[in-house]
């Protein structure tokens, strides 16, 4: 025979219904809420459930259903959230004999949010990739097409395309497999005694022409006692081509690029400054979160939302620190610190 719950089962599951952080709701054959825990109280904003029929309440929301069977039925709403709708799951279980139905009722909004962020990512990067492709095409159909015929001159700008094309290539592949490996935890560095210098010429091959096409000059200022430092030559150069990148998407063309290095303690602090509008003080603290992009980036150009991500993954693994300096129509800084050489730091001690 199938045991009841004594007493002290009946408090414990009422104990259950009231502690889970779901909310539950018990309806009747007339769809109207019979009991609701506080959670879905909390869940739903309302003050008074019991006694209200649970279509109403969630027509008024735009409920949708998402799922159909059989004594089953999983529908989704949307409800406000502070500065934000928010999403909630409902799912619905008829009871046995068919006398009223059990209502789950979550909080998906991260869940939605995210896969929100994976779509839009997806459609970036088909738009990102598409870019360098098409050109690589058209430069390679006009090679295979004139390249017996062609001036020379012609030949070596077709030649220049298809290689700027390759390195944006290369550098979108890049950074989507650095995105994965900082996601699995196996991202890595090699440091060396290497210079600020070259990291920066490094960087000059893949974003010089980009510079170029929008008529901007870079200027840098790298003192003798501000450029040895202990880095990935590769990786630092990959940084400063992400950080220079994005200052010339969002700075005017025609304008400056500023690279900076300056001695701090026992590291160098470098900085790439833009003269674009600035980014808003409230969305500061989500520019390096993977595939985020401030307002001004969505609206003015391009990008995966993983420049920002890496470049933290690169320096805070070579020891350094990374932080943004920005305000409303005063353009943007980006800085980040690399341990300097110890040849250097060692002379430091002796003066």
């Amino acid at each position: 025979m199938p045991q009841q719950a004594g007493p002290l089962g009946a408090l414990a599951l009422e104990d259950a219904f009231v502690a889970l952080t779901d909310g539950v709701l018990v309806t009747g054959p007339d769809d109207r809420i019979a009991s609701a825990n506080p959670a879905a109280f909390r869940l739903l904003g309302e003050d008074q459930l019991v006694g209200r029929e649970l279509d109403e309440l969630l027509l008024v929301s735009g409920a949708a259903t998402v799922q159909k069977t059989d004594g089953h039925l999983v529908r989704r709403a949307w409800f406000p959230r502070e500065e934000r709708m928010g999403v909630l799951e409902i799912v619905s279980t008829e009871i046995t004999g068919r006398v009223g139905w059990i209502h789950t009722v979550r909080d998906v909004t991260s869940q939605a949010e995210l896969l929100r962020l994976k779509e839009d990512f997806l459609l970036q990067v088909a738009h990102e990739l598409r870019s360098p492709i098409t050109a690589l095409i058209a430069s390679l159909d006009l090679v295979v097409q004139d390249a017996l015929s062609m001036p020379r001159d012609e030949l070596e700008r077709m030649v220049g395309t298809l290689q700027r094309s390759a390195l944006r290539l290369e550098n979108l592949v890049e950074n989507l497999l650095d995105a994965g490996s900082i996601e699995a935890g196996t991202f890595q560095v090699r440091t060396t005694p290497t210079t600020v210098r070259h990291a920066l010429e490094e960087a000059l091959l893949f974003v010089g022409p980009h510079l170029e096409a929008r008529g901007q000059r870079m200027v840098s200022d790298i003192p003798p006692n501000a450029d040895r430092v202990l880095a990935d030559p590769r990786r630092t150069g990959q940084v400063l081509a992400n950080l220079i990148m994005n200052a010339s998407k969002y700075g005017p063309e025609g304008g400056t690029v500023t690279v900076m290095a300056r001695p701090k303690g026992g590291a160098v602090e470098v900085s790439v400054r833009d003269e674009g509008p600035g980014i808003p003080v409230d969305e500061q603290p989500r520019l390096f979160q993977r595939f985020y992009r401030s307002r001004e980036a969505r609206e003015a150009a391009g990008g995966l939302g993983l420049g920002l991500t890496i470049s933290r993954a690169i320096v805070q693994a070579q020891g350094g620190d990374i932080g943004i300096e920005s305000a409303a129509g005063q353009g943007t800084s980006v800085h980040f610190t690399l341990p300097k050489a110890r040849e250097l730091t060692q002379e430091a001690h002796r003066t």
